[in-house]
């Protein structure tokens, strides 16, 4: 499914901004590609670490904002997907320009990996890039809704956390990651964070009060990689 629920931006299951959270090797990108992997529209998946390529077929690698920004205009209105790997030592600015260009073309899934990467303190009151806190509050102006992973949760604001309408959390054991969460889902979901098995998440949106446990074992997803744009010509 495809549209508009309460003003914000709906592809698949993936609607306003999603969380996805927990410890390492427990699920969390697999369960992103999943998701992103059903949507019927745009999608650009930030890889900040450059290791989920081979797990996106179909998907094309951009590593430079410009040719991005000209695929997504050549494409605007097809089925867009793409991996955007920065292959530098300043990530922060790669991201800052793919949030620039989701924002000005719109109607897109924007995930971003491991976005623990890029907030914190050093980023000021609000704790991330403006171009990224702007996505994350104001999104469904732009029309862009958002998925996120991330190992350390406790660096990311409580503005991001306020924003989180959906989440999947995996298997959390670290007290202080658990009291973090807890202060949005509440002591009863958040005790059941370290109770979950590989691959098993707590699936939470906003008024929940007891939030069930789903996921479980799935097939792995593809091994093909994406191409590389070696020039820039209209989606099939």
């Amino acid at each position: 499914m495809r549209g508009f629920i309460d003003g914000e931006y709906q592809d698949g299951e993936l609607r306003g901004l999603t969380f996805l959270a927990g410890e390492r090797g427990m699920g969390k990108t697999t369960e992103a590609i999943r998701l992103v992997q059903q949507c019927g529209g745009p999608v650009v998946f930030f890889d900040t670490v450059g290791t989920h390529v081979h797990l996106l077929p179909g998907f094309r690698e951009f590593n430079q904002p410009r040719p991005l920004v000209e695929y997504l205009r050549i494409n605007r209105g097809r089925r867009v997907r793409v991996v955007y790997v920065p292959r530098d030592e300043w990530p922060e600015k790669h991201l800052i320009a793919v949030c620039l260009a989701a924002r000005a073309f719109g109607s897109m899934i924007l995930c971003v990996d491991e976005i623990d990467q890029f907030c914190g303190p050093e980023w000021g009151q609000k704790g991330m890039p403006r171009e990224l806190y702007n996505l994350a509050h104001f999104g469904r102006h732009y029309r862009v809704s958002m998925l996120c992973t991330a190992r350390d949760p406790a660096t990311l604001s409580i503005k991001f956390r306020s924003q989180c309408a959906f989440m999947r959390i995996f298997r959390t054991s670290e007290e202080r990651y658990v009291k973090y969460f807890e202060a949005r889902i509440g002591r009863v979901n958040a005790a059941k964070l370290p109770t979950l098995g590989k691959t098993y998440f707590l699936l939470w949106q906003a008024g929940d009060l007891d939030a069930r446990v789903s996921g479980g074992p799935r097939r792995s997803a593809g091994t093909p990689g994406p191409s590389k744009v070696g020039c820039l010509c209209r989606q099939d």
